[in-house]
């Protein structure tokens, strides 16, 4: 299941960033000043962090009714029984690292289009069903070219920026799936009844996983993100572990 899910991850990556950089370059070549505002990214890089929880449970509870045979409404019976449950979690973390350049893939992905052939097929499915969902990688990207475009934010590139200026994007993504199921046999005899109400068995899995995307420029080296997007990457993780509890980030 890792693996599949890393391999969607890259692969969503991989064509938001390579479909982000060809439109842009598409939309350079009719521009006045033919400008490319998305050659940033090259400089830039993305740390993935992710958070798999898988919770199962189980339940037995036999019960079971005693009534004598006689009389017709007799003024005692006997009711009893046992019940057992066990709980089972399982977590797995990640983080992984990769510079925008290494996932520029223009022979892969085709504009105004939506396959993704990296993906792994099986089962019918595009990749895992746990991330075979729009991760809004894609407009995450876009965002931050359109508002230069527009100029309501400088180039990060440009080299007159204010030190130390916040050029960071973060997304976020959480995913929640839920399975559960029930039987409930009933046997009944002359005098008695076993399991007359409660559920005999009951089993459930819950899977919790969230997914933490930063984009930020590389620090010196190329092999990390800049210490300003490396901080954010972290305060994003603590944010998303936060969610849901009575501490509130």
């Amino acid at each position: 299941m890792n693996s599949t899910l890393i391999r969607s991850i890259v692969c969503e990556l991989s064509y938001a960033v390579t479909l982000t950089v060809k439109e842009d370059l598409a939309q350079a070549r009719e521009r006045a000043n033919h400008r490319a505002y998305s050659s940033f990214l090259a400089g830039w890089g993305v740390e993935v962090a992710t958070d798999l929880t898988v919770s199962e449970n189980s339940t037995v509870n036999p019960t079971g009714l005693w009534e004598p045979v006689s009389p017709l409404s007799p003024v005692f019976s006997l009711a009893g029984g046992i019940s057992g449950g066990a709980v089972a979690t399982n977590e797995n973390n990640f983080n992984v690292f990769y510079p925008i350049a290494a996932l520029y893939k223009p022979n892969l992905f085709q504009r105004n289009s939506t396959d993704r052939p990296c993906r792994d097929p099986s089962g019918n499915k595009e990749g895992s069903p746990l991330v075979d969902i729009d991760l809004k990688i894609l407009p995450l990207l876009e965002s931050r070219i359109q508002i230069v475009k527009l100029g309501l934010a400088n180039d990060p590139d440009n080299v007159e920026l204010i030190k130390d200026e916040k050029n960071v994007l973060t997304q976020t993504v959480s995913i929640k799936e839920t399975v559960s199921g029930d039987i409930t046999p009933t046997w009944k005899f002359t005098t008695g009844t076993v399991n007359p109400s409660e559920k005999l068995f009951s089993t459930g899995r819950e899977r919790t996983h969230q997914v933490v995307f930063t984009f930020g420029p590389l620090a010196k080296g190329g092999k990390s993100l800049s210490p300003l997007a490396q901080a954010f990457h972290i305060n994003q993780q603590l944010r998303a572990g936060l969610r849901g509890t009575r501490i509130i980030p």
